[in-house]
């Protein structure tokens, strides 16, 4: 027994272990698919700048060796940030809206610009630039030497040159000067030699970027650099910075702010600072942050210092778009919960309206005006037209004329025009009469204009019959033509013609028919069937397909002989269709006549048993095992009272 015990024990872990061994392989399949998805989906929602890399470094084949300068790899880290910014981005759709203005430090060319920045006339020359120093004419020479800390260069033959601090005018007469003591022929008013000064490379500035700036400390930059140039070279602001109060900072005093929003927006000069060495530029944070949304040029989160308009701020986003609503959504955050207010504003008000930090902006959708008429009936390009005002009748249909065509002019019941126009409290539409193409009858937005057609030039409807008809063809019907009116000027049926075995068909769709007063229509088409003698046996029988017709035989003598029902029949859902497109089912107590042409359908069983409900031998099963189960229930319980009496 103990053995017996262990074995069952034994099957029922083995039997446990795979159960668990199979759930496990089929979770890690699972998170294996999910994983998968969720690479692809990251990989569709890849912003463009990152395909487009990735596919340039896989195709690109790398040097054996790469240098980068410190700008390079400080610019790299920057872009780097940015990307990855905009990877969050996909996560909260909110986050979408730019910053506006702060791209303008970063998205640019990898070429350099500062290189090819012009010489300012005030430049003083320093410690680390180069002068190269021309002599031509009669005596012909050429020294390039960098000026030392002291300020000083020494040339051979003319000794040391005291050229820091010095512009290039200054140090250009302070140079001729001091050849000419050398070179005679450089001086008198006709020298036959020349001498000139240019610079070669020029000295870096060390100047201190601080605040709110992406890459904060010092930073060597080109000499020529103004604020713009020097925060480029920097890796520009942080979107928290300002961008309306940049500080320029020399000897611990104040010398100037920048504002970049009249640069970048109105076009104006940021003023002529030139950052000097030690200079300190500081970004202080944002004044306020404003977000600009709907139908305007550039939306976005924008910056208003104090007493700028609602109006400042809609220019200097480019406007409003040709679509855009007059009337503009401010709504105000106010420091306490009930201060918050909205408003509603139009064009004009926009001057005055101060903003402040917490507002957000705006402008609407313009709403759709229908400005339309409608023109159909006997014209020749019918449909949808712009509504002017003071358009008159004859101006429209003027409008549908390609060109005069008295032909077609000929065809139009200028008596019978109607003009559907819209009633002004809301009810049923006003009904206008208008006798001809007046001039003079003003047309209103939304108007449904309809001009009839002569009765000489209605066209002739007509309906097609073919089969077995004496006189097959095409012919004329109107609203009262029925069907024994068509047969009667078809000429009837032929000899070989089923009995009632006509099918018709409108828009390609059978029609069911049972009586000869039915209306015929323009473009019905009917085909008069010929006597087969057959009869067509489908679904649920053992041998399905044709048996031949016997007058007087029921549905019942057909499916015998058609092999009698099959297994899997529903011996009480048969349907017969008759050639005429009728369909009648055969029911328990009466079963339909079967005509020459007929098809008769057998239905198979579902799966849950017959839709028609149970048999009478089935619901009397049912009633007989509860019956059963009740009785049982009963006998128990006068067993249990009794053993409880006792």
């Amino acid at each position: 027994m103990k053995s017996i015990h262990k074995t069952l024990f034994a099957v029922l872990v083995v039997v446990t272990g795979q159960l668990i061994v199979g759930q496990n392989y089929q979770e890690i399949q699972r998170l294996q698919n999910e994983y998968k998805k969720v690479l692809e989906l990251q990989a569709l929602q890849k912003p463009t700048e990152i395909s487009d890399a990735e596919k340039t470094a896989s195709s690109t084949a790398l040097p054996d060796k790469l240098i980068y300068s410190r700008k390079d790899i400080e610019s790299l880290l920057g872009n780097t940030e940015k990307l990855l910014e905009q990877l969050k981005f996909l996560e909260d759709s909110t986050k979408k809206m730019p910053y506006i203005g702060y791209d303008i430090f970063t998205h640019r060319d990898t070429i350099p610009f500062w290189q090819n920045l012009p010489i300012p006339k005030e430049y003083s020359l320093g410690p680390g630039d180069e002068i190269i120093i021309s002599l031509w004419g009669e005596i012909e020479a050429y020294d390039s030497e960098v000026i030392n800390r002291d300020g000083q260069v020494y040339v051979q033959n003319i000794g040391i040159l005291n050229l820091g601090g010095k512009t290039i005018t200054d140090a250009k007469k302070y140079v001729l000067s001091k050849y000419s003591s050398v070179y005679s022929t450089l001086i008198g008013n006709n020298p036959k030699s020349y001498v000139d000064i240019t610079l070669g490379e020029l000295k870096s500035v060390n100047v201190h970027f601080v605040g709110f700036v992406n890459i904060p400390g010092v930073h060597m930059i080109h000499p020529f650099s103004n604020v713009v140039t020097g925060l480029t070279q920097a890796g520009g602001i942080d979107i928290m910075g300002s961008l309306r109060n940049i500080q320029v900072i020399r000897n611990g005093q104040l010398i100037g702010s920048v504002d970049l929003y009249n640069y970048m927006f109105l076009g104006q000069t940021v003023g002529d600072i030139r950052l000097l060495d030690q200079d300190i530029i500081y970004v202080p944070t944002r004044k306020s942050t404003i977000p600009l949304t709907g139908r305007v040029r550039k939306p976005g989160f924008y910056e208003i210092i104090e007493n700028e308009s609602l109006e400042y701020l809609i220019k200097i986003a480019g406007g409003t778009d040709a679509r855009s609503s007059r009337t503009l959504f401010v709504y105000k955050n106010g420091a306490e919960p009930d201060e918050n207010t909205g408003y509603l504003l139009n064009a004009s008000q926009t001057t005055s309206f101060q903003l402040t930090d917490g507002d957000s902006v705006h402008v609407p959708l313009k709403p759709d005006a229908i400005r339309f008429v409608y023109i159909d009936g006997q014209v020749k390009n019918p449909g949808q037209y712009p509504f002017q005002n003071n358009m008159n009748l004859k101006d429209l249909f003027d409008a549908t004329m390609s060109a005069v065509d008295l032909d077609f002019m000929r065809t139009i019941d200028l008596t019978n025009i109607t003009v559907n126009r819209k009633n002004p409290d809301g009810r049923s539409p006003i009904q206008l009469r208008v006798d001809g193409l007046n001039s003079d009858f003003k047309l209103a937005n939304g108007d449904h204009i309809t001009i009839a057609r002569l009765d000489w030039f209605q066209p002739i409807e007509s309906v097609q019959i073919t089969g077995e008809i004496k006189t097959p063809g095409i012919y004329p019907v109107n609203n009262l033509t029925s069907l024994v009116d068509l047969l009667d000027l078809a000429g009837g049926y032929t000899d070989k013609a089923l009995e009632n075995g006509i099918k018709i068909y409108r828009d390609s769709i059978q029609i069911a028919w049972d009586h000869g007063d039915f209306i015929l229509k323009d473009n019905d088409s009917l085909n008069v069937l010929k006597k087969t003698g057959l009869v067509l046996l489908s679904g649920e029988v053992n041998v399905p397909g044709y048996v031949s017709y016997r007058k007087g035989d029921s549905i019942k003598n057909y499916i015998k002989r058609a092999g009698g029902y099959s297994a899997f029949a529903e011996t009480r859902d048969v349907l017969i269709i008759y050639p005429n497109g009728t369909a009648i089912p055969k029911s328990r107590w009466s079963s339909p006549k079967v005509m020459d042409g007929s098809t008769i359908i057998v239905n198979q069983r579902t799966l849950s048993g017959s839709s028609k409900g149970p048999t009478g031998w089935q619901a009397f099963s049912i009633i007989s095992s509860q019956a059963g189960n009740v009785a049982t229930t009963l006998l128990t319980l006068i067993l249990l009272m009794n053993q409880t009496s006792g």
